[in-house]
């Protein structure tokens, strides 16, 4: 015995009753199964760790394949209303039960194999991934066979048709569904033709066909017009997504960077400051700042002009950018004053790469504009210590800076925690350096945390 005779000799022993029931039971727990699965794939319900292993079982770990494969079984939830309708034709005697057979039979092979390389993951070899036209197509034959086989019931055939068909609007493209839509019109051309010629003991049989061969051509021609209209709005939405995305980037980028030398601007780098503190404080790890100032700048702007004036910070901002490892950060500070932090760093290592930065500069030819034009910078350099408020260290940084500037420029000073200031300010004596008290300079160089940063009267 045949598998295709197997299957007709089962299904002929169904009741009304009882495929009703089987019918029922099968659509509720086949929706309520996929429902679940979805709902544990997202939530991940902690308390079900069975369903959590079926869901991994069925579906897959991969978030992609759980999504393919949950289209693929309510599509082929379809598939099996279908065969149950037409079995229960054959269990009523008004089907044929041979070729209902190899039908189911073959429907279910089909089935399997599509599920079989959709599980173990070989659709990802295909350019279209979801296999979308050859699944549609197999159903539309299956449908256009199973319309011929359907005698009374052949209807749902085309009710079948086009309920995969406005399910594959979501799923397929525009090229697959008219595709789809022409292999329909032939196949299901085919079938009625057929059903017309083998009854011809019913007179009004192949108009019938005829007229249902008419409707169903100007139902896939809504369809294909349908899903043109889908398809140019999902496209007119992706692009405005993507186009939203490109905006919320820029923005971001504007809100991050400063659009001068490219660099982080003040606002972000304290953030970033911030991190690292909590990040030293964990991990018992030293972070050192510096802050920068190139030295007489504002003679530059006042002898060249601000555009040169701008050529030469860009050019200071990359000189300093390069000289620096990819763990440390350089922000624009506010004017021609820059801040790095030195990731994981001691003070003594963070000196050496401003010295080396300087060298680096005093060789750079700033301004294309004036090739003869170099600079310098002076630096204050710190390292945070946990028992303080980050601001403080800052100004810590700040006040190095102005002893550098008032020790001659072009120099770096670095200042410990508790160490007192000793600066040489322009007025006084050559060789009589005079010491200020960190209050005094702290009320000097007030630290703005919020804005821009205030005026901080300095030598240039």
């Amino acid at each position: 015995m045949n598998p295709a005779t197997t299957i007709a000799t089962t299904s002929s022993g169904i009741s009304t009753t009882q495929f009703l029931v089987v019918l029922a039971l099968m659509l509720i727990l086949m929706v309520a199964g996929l429902a679940g699965l979805t709902q544990r794939r997202s939530r991940r319900l902690t308390s079900w760790h069975w369903l959590d292993r079926l869901s991994d079982l069925v579906l897959s770990k991969d978030p992609k394949q759980t999504v393919l494969l949950l289209r693929y079984l309510v599509g082929a939830a379809n598939s099996v209303a279908g065969i149950a309708a037409l079995n229960y034709g054959v269990s009523e005697k008004v089907i044929e039960a041979d070729g209902s057979s190899w039908l189911t039979a073959t429907a279910i092979f089909c089935a399997l194999g599509f599920y079989a390389v959709m599980r173990m993951g070989f659709n990802q070899r295909f350019a279209d991934p979801s296999m979308a036209a050859p699944q549609i197509i197999c159903a539309v034959l299956f449908l256009a066979w199973g319309y011929t086989l359907g005698g009374p019931g052949s209807p749902i055939a085309l009710l079948l048709l086009f309920v995969f068909l406005m399910f594959s609007i979501f799923t397929s493209t525009t090229r697959t569904l008219i595709q789809a839509c022409l292999v329909a019109a032939v196949a299901f051309g085919v079938a009625m033709t057929h059903v017309a010629q083998s009854t011809p003991q019913v007179p009004y049989m192949a108009k019938l066909q005829l007229v249902y061969f008419c409707v169903m051509l100007f139902m896939l021609v809504s369809v294909c017009v349908l899903v043109s209209q889908f398809n140019r709005m999902r496209d007119k939405s992706t692009r405005r997504k993507q186009e939203l995305s490109e905006a919320l980037a820029r923005i971001q980028d504007l809100a991050t960077r400063d659009e001068l030398t490219g660099l982080f601007n003040r606002r972000h780098m304290l953030e970033l400051l911030n991190n690292e503190k909590h990040r030293s404080i964990r991990s018992e790890r030293r972070f050192c700042i510096a802050l920068i100032d190139v030295d007489r700048f504002k003679s530059v702007n006042d002898t060249h002009g601000h555009g040169v004036g701008d050529e030469v910070l860009a050019s200071v901002a990359g000189v300093i950018t390069g000289g620096l490892r990819e763990t440390d950060v350089v922000a624009r500070w506010g004017g021609e004053e820059f801040l790095v932090m030195f990731t994981d760093t001691d003070c003594p290592t963070a000196e050496l790469v401003l010295s080396r930065i300087q060298m680096m500069l005093s060789a750079t030819m700033v301004s294309q504009a004036v090739p003869s034009l170099h600079v310098t910078f002076s630096a204050g350099l710190t390292h945070y210590d946990a028992e303080e408020m980050l601001t403080r260290t800052i100004d810590r940084a700040d006040r190095g800076l102005y002893m550098a500037k008032a020790g001659g420029r072009n120099r770096v000073v670095r200042l410990e925690p508790g160490q007192p200031e000793v600066a040489t300010p322009a007025a006084a004596p050559a060789g009589k350096p005079t010491t200020m008290s960190s209050v005094a300079l702290e009320n000097r160089h007030a630290f703005d945390v919020g804005g821009m940063g205030k005026h901080v009267h300095r030598p240039a």
